[in-house]
């Protein structure tokens, strides 16, 4: 066995697998996921820990016997989803986009990163499709393992109901920190303004490129609240507070929790899967 398991909860509610969203994020050592129903229940949440990097038929096998281990079905859902998360991509909006183009898209602002495919995920709430980057190998063995499944980008699933509802009244500077990178989405009165990844070696490096987004926007006095997910800590966040006066958790959309063990759950590590 070449994977681990590191965490796994689920409940035993008993619903039709075609009222069932797959949500699956990659991470550097494995992939996260977390499975709903659609009246946005939580049924299920866990973190594998696997060779990403292994071949296609050895990432296929380790696939399908995590789902196996967990009792999950793959099939006949409502919706599956892969996030792969990217640092190269472009947004085009949809009377401009011509799915022919896609790699002159990504070339125009970034050289595409040897053995990377080049994907595109539609968001209709801003009628625009992200066009990326992302590892061919590693996509091509879920697509074989789950037919039909969704290539998503971290910045799509970034742009949401949730947030665009909550940058009604004022501001909100959406940041996701992963190990190495960190993510931005700026909105102001249900529009996404900025959407960008730079390279963080540490968090005060994610600091100073919120407070530049701000300063470019002229955001500095205005009304604005800075919102957190991803590999997030207490004291990052006391950091960031120290510098912004609004601050939040993101936890993605909200889910009614089925099992007691569910409450313990830090969503805001998961809020890509979970919104």
């Amino acid at each position: 066995m070449s994977y681990k398991i590191n965490s796994f909860i689920a409940s035993d509610k008993d619903v039709a697998s075609y009222e069932k969203r797959l949500s699956i994020c990659l991470t550097p050592n494995g992939f996260s996921f977390s499975q709903t129903d659609v009246f946005d229940n939580l049924l299920s949440l866990g973190e594998v820990e696997c060779n990403t990097k292994a071949s296609i038929a050895e990432l296929l096998t380790d696939i399908k016997a995590v789902f196996a281990d967990c009792s999950l079905q793959t099939f006949g859902m409502k919706e599956v989803e892969l996030i792969a998360v990217s640092e190269q991509f472009v947004w085009i909006p949809q009377h401009l986009y011509d799915a022919d183009m896609q790699k002159k898209y990504l070339d125009t602002v970034s050289k595409v990163t040897m053995g990377y495919g080049v994907y595109a995920d539609y968001n209709d709430l801003i009628k625009s499709y992200i066009v990326f980057s992302a590892d061919s190998n590693c996509i091509s063995a879920f697509k074989v393992a789950i037919p039909g499944i969704k290539i998503r980008c971290q910045h799509s699933k970034m742009v949401n109901t949730t947030v665009m509802e909550n940058s009604d009244m004022q501001s909100l500077l959406l940041v996701n920190v992963r190990k190495g990178y960190s993510d931005y989405a700026l909105f102001s009165n249900k529009k996404l303004q900025i959407s960008n990844t730079f390279r963080c070696a540490n968090f005060d490096e994610t600091m100073f490129y919120a407070l530049n987004i701000t300063k470019q926007f002229h955001l500095e006095d205005a009304r604005m609240t800075v919102a957190l997910c991803g590999d997030v800590d207490r004291e990052k966040y006391a950091l960031l507070r120290s510098c912004f006066a609004a601050t939040a958790l993101y936890t993605g959309k909200p889910l009614t929790l089925t099992v007691a063990e569910m409450q313990h759950i830090h969503t805001y590590r998961h809020a890509l899967i979970l919104s």
